[in-house]
């Protein structure tokens, strides 16, 4: 083969291309296991407040809220169906109120839901609202639920300090600068777990095969390149075909899996309708 045509299927095929999969399946295994890693202070049932950092975690504790009634919902979503049975939801209306969730070593954390910036993962009932179908999902006082965020370290306006310089701050639960605060369920959260050993297990074998590649059966060209041997600065015929069929494979087949073998359903909402 021509050295320019060399040149694309080493470092264009079998290093771009291969070395973004590995790229996406890092990323993709990081995201999940954001999702599915509860924070230690979070987890312990001894942990001290002050183990507690600032920062994205995921938490998990019982919903409690002072001021409101018993059974009424601190955050409620519903989705009104279209006009018939299995249309897609033309609307969602979202009513969020701030709570308190109490971890498992006591300490108290305040979520404060966002306008817009706050999403549940979790299961929708099917129900009925006005005689039109609708889909519901709320989350109640006493409920345990699992929910990620930026923690932070705020000044608390319900609590009197010692003064201009002492004032009282507390833990404040938020929307990520970018994202959304998200509630889930314990069986979303083992999802993200599964999809993160996933991803994990594609990234090493994505990467072994971008490894073996270029140290073994690109290792003369390399070393061509570098100075190192004397040689034409091509590779033959065979192993660029075999470089070819292998990164095709290896990148389709792993898209093809994330795919069929995803737990979630993606689900287009046309917000335009929405009132």
């Amino acid at each position: 083969m021509g050295f320019v045509a060399s040149l694309f299927i080493v470092y264009g095929v079998a290093g771009v291309v291969l070395g973004v999969a590995v790229a996406i399946a890092i990323g993709r295994c990081h995201h999940h296991r954001r999702r599915s890693q509860i924070a230690a202070y979070a987890r312990s049932p001894s942990a001290s407040p002050g183990a507690i950092r600032e920062g994205f975690a995921l938490l998990r504790g019982e919903v409690s809220a002072e001021d409101a009634a018993p059974g009424d919902a601190v955050i409620a979503v519903e989705i009104p169906c279209g006009g018939q049975a299995g249309a897609a939801p033309s609307a969602w209306q979202t009513r969020a109120r701030a709570f308190s969730l109490r971890l498992a070593s006591g300490a108290t954390v305040r979520v404060e839901p966002a306008s817009g910036r706050l999403s549940l993962d979790t299961t929708f009932v099917p129900t009925r609202r006005g005689g039109a179908p609708a889909y519901v999902s709320e989350v109640r006082p006493g409920d345990t639920i699992y929910i990620a965020g930026s923690v932070r370290r705020e000044i608390d306006a319900s609590a009197a300090g010692k003064g201009y310089r002492d004032a009282a701050r507390a833990w404040v639960l938020r929307a990520p600068a970018h994202g959304s605060l998200c509630v889930a369920s314990e069986t979303v959260v083992a999802h993200h777990a599964q999809r993160a050993r996933f991803h994990r297990s594609w990234a090493l074998a994505l990467g072994g095969a971008l490894a073996a590649l270029h140290l073994g059966l690109f290792r003369a060209f390399h070393a061509s390149m570098l100075g190192a041997v004397d040689s034409s600065g091509s590779i033959d015929i065979g192993p660029a075909a075999l470089a070819l069929f292998f990164v095709g494979a290896a990148a389709l087949t792993y898209r093809t899996l994330a795919e069929q073998t995803s737990p979630w359903i993606e689900l287009r909402v046309d917000r335009s309708r929405a009132a």
